[in-house]
């Protein structure tokens, strides 16, 4: 065998073992976020965490949101500047926890704002989206239907 064959086949072998690796760690991460139908859940709003009982008429509004939106989510790529200003913690029918929310709706950081994180209630996967002023407003709507004390601007 010729210098330049092996050196083609070596350098073949080095390009595709590369890539395959690269793609065994990356493709866990494309896995589709599955956001399944709640029945019941809490919601913690403002900085003392005051919780509420979510209503039927909120959990329509986020089950509706949550068909709407289930494409489009990322990893976690960043350490977000708080624990946000408002979670959702959600369950199925059968009272189980399914999903926990996080909202940043406004302060915290600028680019921050109107910003979700959806996790597992395990915490082993969490997925967050930036969204419009217009597809956040379903979530805003509830979090401001619960009073709580607003921090103000630093």
């Amino acid at each position: 065998m010729r210098k330049e064959t092996a050196f083609i086949i070596g350098f073949l072998i080095f390009t595709m073992t590369t890539a395959a690796l690269i793609w065994w760690v990356a493709l866990p991460n494309f896995k589709p976020v599955v956001l399944p139908e709640v029945a019941s859940g809490t919601i913690e709003v403002g900085p003392m965490r005051r919780n509420h009982v979510l209503d039927a008429e909120d959990i329509h509004t986020l089950n509706d949101w949550l068909k709407a939106h289930k494409s489009g989510w990322g990893p976690v790529s960043r350490t977000p500047p708080s624990s946000g200003d408002a979670r959702f913690v959600l369950k199925d029918a059968n009272g189980v926890d399914v999903l926990a929310i996080t909202l940043w709706t406004g302060i915290s950081a600028a680019d921050w704002n109107d910003t979700v994180f959806v996790e597992s209630p395990d915490g082993t996967q969490v997925h967050m989206q930036n969204f419009s002023t217009k597809e956040f407003a379903p979530l805003r709507m509830i979090v401001d239907g619960f009073p709580f004390r607003h921090s103000a601007f630093p």
